[in-house]
């Protein structure tokens, strides 16, 4: 087959979920005999031609003079680019700016992993989430099969009439970690625990610092903070002593070795689906005390500790496990993620996907 993949900002990954996933499935679908192309941005980082046998095209990103708007651009480029090419099959990551040029996807040959229920992020609001609700719609109707990676999802996505599979996100199992990374950079390496993500409200990022003020407990918070709600927060939690914030980091190894260490992960991602982060965390065989809603409840599979709201963190962090109980959730977190989250499974059910039509 020949496959695209657009909807990405690209391979190597610098930027997130769908990026990471893209690296690490299509070299698996070259090396079963596919040939497969990635689209990317003209101002990716590392403008490679191809990756692992996986040919890259670089399509021009008007995002920096025209903001939200150049996404909108970038988008149509690349499906008009692609309708001349002679691909079998178009995998569309996502939805949100590119269900506009709906109308010109293939639909015979287009699959769409419809990502989270983008509408209901609390950043998305109004007109906005209207339009995103609409785009959503526009996707799944010109798709012939759509991907949701989390059961929750594709029993959302059931009331639209295109046929749906479930696939999820995948891990590495990362055995051990470098404490000296650590270190060098000025990071505790035992006795704290551990937040990274997006700033934002759907993510809950207010309920994990103060709980964290609340229980004393040393929070690593890894986040951009410079954001109109991440100034806000700061501000509001910069004085606390136990919280620390370093901002983005972007080193693997360091990460890594940060979600090795911790003495808990805290994941407070609540917008629908399987968040790559979560999926990391276990990965790394990290303690998970996450939101309490359906996806990371589906996720963990009754691993770790589900919180609802700033008292029960704050109980959480207070009374965690002892190191003998946390040994034995990290092993059957990391056998979790093996068996259900790993990338050579995740790639086999896209091809099989990709055949079924």
């Amino acid at each position: 087959m020949k496959i695209a993949v657009l909807g990405s900002r690209g391979i190597p990954n610098r930027y997130g979920g769908f990026e990471e996933m893209a690296e690490r499935v299509c070299p698996l679908w070259v090396s079963a005999g596919h040939h497969v192309t990635v689209y990317a941005v003209s101002d990716h980082p590392e403008k490679l031609k191809k990756l692992e046998g996986v040919d890259i095209t670089h399509i021009f990103n008007p995002e920096k003079t025209f903001g939200l708007a150049g996404q909108f651009i970038y988008d149509l480029r690349c499906i008009l680019d692609a309708k001349q090419k002679d691909f079998d099959i178009i995998l569309q990551l996502g939805y949100t700016t590119s269900g506009l040029w709906s109308f010109l996807w293939p639909k015979q040959k287009t699959v769409t992993n419809m990502d989270g229920l983008e509408h209901t992020r609390a950043k998305y609001k109004g007109p906005l989430a209207l339009f995103l609700r609409w785009s959503e719609r526009r996707a799944a109707t010109r798709s012939k099969l759509l991907v949701a990676d989390n059961p929750i999802i594709a029993d959302y996505l059931n009331k639209y009439k295109t046929p749906c599979r479930t696939i999820a996100y995948g891990a590495e199992i990362i055995g051990s970690a470098n404490t000296e990374l650590l270190q060098r950079v000025g990071l505790p390496t035992k006795d704290y625990v551990l937040h990274i993500g997006r700033v934002q409200s759907d993510n809950h990022v207010k309920e994990i610092l103060e709980s964290a003020k609340a229980s004393g407990k040393i929070l690593i918070a890894i986040g951009d903070y410079s954001t109109t709600y991440g100034k806000k927060l700061y501000k509001k939690y910069q004085t606390c002593e136990n919280i620390i914030f370093p901002g983005n980091i972007y080193e693997k190894d360091v990460v890594n070795a940060l979600r090795k260490n911790c003495d808990a992960y805290l994941h407070g991602h609540s917008a629908g689906g399987t968040n790559p982060a979560l999926l990391e965390a276990m990965g790394c065989g990290a303690f998970v005390l996450a939101h309490g809603n359906p996806y990371n409840a589906s996720v963990l599979g009754g691993l770790g500790g589900l919180w609802d709201g700033t008292e029960e963190l704050t109980a959480m962090l207070e009374n965690l496990p002892n190191n003998e109980i946390r040994a034995e959730q990290s092993a059957l977190a990391q056998a979790r993620v093996k068996e259900h989250f790993n990338w050579p499974k995740i790639a086999k059910d896209y091809l099989k996907a990709f055949q079924s039509i």
